[in-house]
């Protein structure tokens, strides 16, 4: 069977789809993962191996940051999925994808839920699709009403029918590493959903370069791989003032920043504070008592995954928020943030939210219930079918 994985490529939105990626290759499959071509490092840096599509130019997308400073954070929202991933990320990448499913002749695609290109390609040339989620079921059904407007012109275009309401994008299979626990009773779910376990953490290792003469619980902050980039507002202020809310509690705590920014602008460091580019989530999580978070897809599954009570201090991006109130819901944490106190996704948390970051790690470090309902998602998340197993779903997919 050959397997064509679709992505935008950016970090956070390959690696859900990534498992899925292996577990194929693992069965002998061949497996393709087609993103834009800015974004070979990433593929390349998982071990898989990559089709470049064409790239979104930053003229085109740098000019819709200005717009999001203008716009509701809903309206920001809307128009990040809608316009920049709906209509100008599939603009840049619909002729080489349609080219390479010609070419290669996938016998399924497999997406994640946030690159569109590839359910035109798939209805187009009668190719099955499925979809890996980079969410809760929530995300998914607010994205799909975002999306399913400005995909139209796409499939007009290609001679598709209409889909306004987005019931072809609903019923394409599920595919998700998030256990139903964290879900919202709220929310429909999707009509076909595949449950998978994410991952399986590994025996704790010792953590490099300890902190010498000091102690404490490990409280690893980290927001994510994109957050410190020059095209967002975070950094360096909201790294320096969530280390100086952090720093005079009795913690280690070890701080990532992902992008190659330079550490010297975050100042001196209190000696119980480490800043690093990038740490492995299994290399430090066994060892966590509380991770601080901005409810990334990775970080709130890699820290429930290992038992760790986490902070969320959602930032930009619906998903954000809504893994902030599953992880408060189920108990396995705290959500510092919540929509209707923000204005729009580029501005920091106010004063109000940092200063709850302090008093919030001491409360679930206090407090045993926050680790033992972490471990509770840890234990459902085990039980689940390894992610091997959607192997056998996606032949399916694929001879249905």
């Amino acid at each position: 069977m050959r397997v064509l994985l679709t992505t935008r490529g950016s970090a956070g939105h390959l690696g859900p789809l990534a498992p899925f990626a292996h577990a194929c290759l693992a069965a002998g499959h061949d497996v393709l993962v087609a993103a834009q071509g800015r974004h070979r490092a990433n593929v390349e840096r998982a071990g898989l191996p990559f089709a470049p599509l064409g790239d979104l130019r930053d003229e085109d997308w740098m000019p819709l940051l200005a717009d999001y400073a203008q716009l509701s954070f809903e309206d920001s929202n809307a128009r990040m999925v809608g316009a920049f991933f709906g209509r100008l990320d599939t603009a840049a990448t619909l002729p080489s994808l349609r080219r390479l499913a010609a070419d290669w002749r996938p016998g399924v695609i497999v997406r994640e839920s946030w690159e569109y290109a590839s359910v035109l390609v798939a209805e187009a040339e009668g190719i099955p699709i499925a979809r890996v989620g980079l969410g809760l079921a929530a995300v998914e059904e607010r994205s799909i009403g975002w999306v399913a407007p400005a995909l139209d012109a796409a499939r007009a275009e290609l001679g598709l029918p209409a889909d306004p309401a987005g019931d072809r994008l609903r019923g394409i299979p599920y595919l998700t590493t998030l256990p139903a626990e964290l879900e919202d009773p709220a929310f429909g779910l999707p009509p076909v959903v595949h449950r998978f376990r994410y991952g399986a953490p590994a025996p704790p290792a010792p953590l490099p370069d300890p902190w010498p003469g000091t102690g404490g619980p490990l409280v690893y902050l980290t927001f994510g791989s994109v957050t410190a980039g020059d095209h967002l507002p975070f950094y360096p202020a909201l790294y320096r003032a969530a280390i100086d809310a952090l720093g005079p509690l009795p913690v280690r705590l070890l701080v990532t920043i992902g992008e190659p920014r330079d550490p010297g602008e975050l100042g001196p460091l209190p000696a119980n504070v480490r800043v690093e580019h990038w740490v492995a989530q299994e290399t430090v999580l066994p060892h966590a008592a509380a991770m601080v978070c901005h409810g990334g897809h990775g970080s709130t599954l890699g820290g429930l995954a290992h038992g760790v009570p986490l902070l969320v201090l959602p930032l930009f991006s619906v998903d954000q928020f809504v893994n902030a109130a599953a992880v408060a819901r189920a108990g396995a944490g705290l959500a510092i943030d919540d929509e209707a106190s923000r204005a729009g996704p580029l501005e920091l948390p106010d004063a109000a939210a940092l200063g709850r970051l302090a008093p919030a790690v001491e409360r679930v470090l206090g407090d045993a219930r926050y680790r033992q309902r972490a471990r509770g998602i840890a234990d459902a998340m085990r039980v689940l079918p390894p992610v091997d197993a959607a192997v056998e779903v996606l032949a399916a997919i694929a001879a249905d």
